[in-house]
């Protein structure tokens, strides 16, 4: 796991730009420059070893004869594999690492070695005879790439941080981008929050000929086909879970895992406690009392106990908001997800230990275990109720519905649920993975940010992940938008930013794409029968999981912020929202601001997020605009 930095026409500061990135690679630094097709270009890379650790794994790291070079972000898992393919081919080696593999392959098959490669990578490769750049990102997402192009030049970062110390001024804010942040939490590709800096999304690859850039997709999710025998298609998965956690446990580092005593972490530290010869390393978060909803140490302790791993407990209290203007910093944008600042001190003592570390990010995508996906498979029968009484209980009916501030979800969902049963079905789950409405928009923003996003599609992002979603149901097509949008945006992009923040490498097996590719070619009822979550999932790995993990219910991870803006939080809350600060700022109306914290005060409706979105919003702004 590293980071990534060049450019490609005019001559910016790439030894700058380069030290932005060190948090991500503080093992090894490397700089070239030079040209490429008659043009200025150069390539960096910070480095964080975790494979051949030796000098040899240096980057940029080019071919014997000089012809091609790359700076390479990531782990590809059956490097080995196709090392012996290659060598076979009469292709020589000179390391053990991964990355010079990518560029055998490259020489091989040109951009065909996208696909034969499994698993995460942002990479940049020059091609010198044909004068070619190519940028590329892995199919989920799961690292970052940025780029700009002008006339002058292009250039990339891994992070907006490095790209932003290329450029000769600090772009303005995209105030389109401002409203998709409000949207969803965090700016989706392929916009960022920066005019003119664009992220290249997951599954394709860019590349710069003769001073032309032509972006392609190289990767699409599968549709689902007819159902399979049930106890073939179990075995199956039994099978590619442990070959997958097998291959994300190579490393020439220490190796961990986060352990929550949820159904997922549990899985992969079953699997890879069979895998190692030593004891697995796991790490948990606890809380303080009073927010014992959220603190799932009594499982993980059990699952712990179970397969005699190496067990750390780190306790989390409401002073973690004292952390928001650091991973501010990290994402460069504003991210609304607080979620983040545990992972973020989740990373910070797990990297006190080890330099890798299993997650089981995307496994709710790919397994089908929100509840939203229940709510979706349950409206295709509400959906027959007469449109009157379904019209009654949303209008009438829905604003009586009281809300829970302290985590309990159950009033919030039915409330969901029932308003959004009028609109056409996309639009509904659109409504349920979204956060402030249109019109909560219109109440909020100020009349000249409305008037600069004027003509904008609310929910353009979600509505793109649907083009080739022909012949999926609605929970099919659910999960398509989900694995698309709100894995790589939101929770790839923070597991990404916290970890590196304290150059952690973070590896989720359930987002390596051939567990995703099998899950999505299986249709819903067959992996959700019954509305049961997580079935197949379940059935594969049943006799891993301890009792008290089969019995207990679904805990997302997230820390009590409800509770904590109530109180501890409360100053925080009144210093950022104020109505001058918010004046000044010029984006907000103060009186809608403050209704949203009385309604969160008086217990009327659950706006954690909402509130928690303007806080970091205006955090970043106060960054932004000190560096500008």
């Amino acid at each position: 796991m590293c980071g990534i930095v060049g450019y490609v026409g005019g001559r910016p500061d790439l030894a700058r730009a380069l030290e932005t990135l060190r948090h991500r690679g503080p093992d090894d630094q490397g700089l070239w420059e030079g040209t490429l097709g008659g043009r200025p270009a150069g390539l960096a890379h910070a480095r964080l070893s975790i494979l051949d650790l030796s000098p040899a794994g240096r980057q940029p790291m080019e071919t014997e004869d000089g012809s091609l070079r790359i700076v390479f972000n990531g782990e590809i898992y059956n490097f080995r594999e196709l090392r012996a393919e290659l060598a076979g081919l009469g292709h020589p080696f000179r390391t053990q690492t991964d990355t010079e593999v990518i560029l055998a392959g490259y020489r091989q098959w040109g951009v065909g070695v996208l696909p034969r490669l499994r698993g995460m990578f942002a990479f940049a490769l020059q091609d010198g005879p044909a004068g070619r750049l190519l940028l590329a990102r892995d199919r989920m997402g799961i690292k970052p790439l940025y780029f700009q192009e002008s006339p002058e030049a292009l250039c990339f970062a891994s992070e907006p941080k490095g790209l932003l110390a290329m450029l000769p001024r600090r772009p303005d804010v995209d105030l389109h981008s401002l409203r998709d942040y409000l949207t969803y939490l965090y700016v989706p590709w392929p916009r960022s929050i920066f005019q003119g800096v664009s992220q290249l999304p997951p599954g394709h690859s860019l590349v710069l000929e003769a001073g032309r850039a032509r972006i392609d997709r190289w990767w699409r999710l599968p549709t689902p086909g007819r159902a399979r025998p049930r106890a073939e298609l179990v075995a199956e998965l039994r099978a590619l879970l442990t070959e997958t956690v097998r291959l994300h446990l190579i490393s020439d580092v220490p190796l961990g895992a986060f352990l929550s005593g949820g159904l997922d972490s549990t899985t992969l530290v079953a699997l890879a406690a069979r895998a190692s010869a030593r004891p697995v390393k796991t790490f948990c978060m606890t809380f303080e009392p009073g927010a014992g909803l959220y603190d799932e140490r009594e499982y993980a302790r059990v699952v712990a106990e179970r397969y005699g791993t190496d067990h750390t407990e780190i306790p989390v209290r409401p002073d973690l908001a004292e952390l928001l203007p650091k991973a501010v910093r990290h994402f460069d944008e504003p991210f609304g997800n607080p979620t983040s600042l545990l992972v973020y001190l989740l990373s910070q003592k797990t990297r006190e230990h080890v330099t890798v570390a299993l997650a089981g990010d995307g496994g709710d995508e790919t397994f089908l275990g929100y509840p939203r996906y229940q709510g979706a498979a349950l409206s295709e029968s509400w959906r027959r109720v007469p449109r009157p009484l379904r019209a009654f209980l949303a209008e009438r009916v829905v604003p009586w519905i009281p809300e829970s501030t302290r985590g309990r979800h159950s009033l919030r969902r039915a409330r969901e649920f029932l308003s959004g049963s009028l609109a056409p079905a996309d639009a509904m789950y659109a409504g349920w993975v979204t956060y402030f409405s249109e019109e909560e928009q219109r109440s909020l923003l100020a009349g000249d940010v409305i008037a600069a996003t004027s003509g904008r599609q609310a929910f353009w992002h979600l509505d793109r992940q649907l083009d080739p979603a022909g012949g999926r149901g609605l929970v099919d097509r659910c999960q398509a938008i989900d694995l698309g949008t709100f894995l790589p945006g939101n929770l790839l992009a923070y597991s990404d930013r916290m970890s590196m923040a304290h150059a952690l490498e973070v590896r989720v097996p359930f987002c390596d794409h051939r567990v995703v590719e099998l899950l999505a070619s299986v249709p819903a009822s067959q992996k959700m029968p019954r509305l049961q979550t997580k079935s197949l999932l379940r059935e594969a790995v049943a006799d891993l999981l301890p009792p008290a993990v089969r019995r207990r219910r679904k805990l997302g991870f997230n820390p009590p912020v409800g509770i904590w803006l109530n109180g501890p939080l409360r100053p925080m809350l009144e210093d950022l929202l104020d109505e001058r600060r918010l004046r000044a700022q010029g984006w907000f109306s103060p009186g809608a601001v403050r209704s949203l914290v009385e309604e969160h005060r008086q217990g009327r409706r659950d706006r954690t997020l909402h509130l928690w979105a303007l806080l970091a919003l205006q955090v970043w702004t106060n960054a932004y605009r000190a560096k500008a």
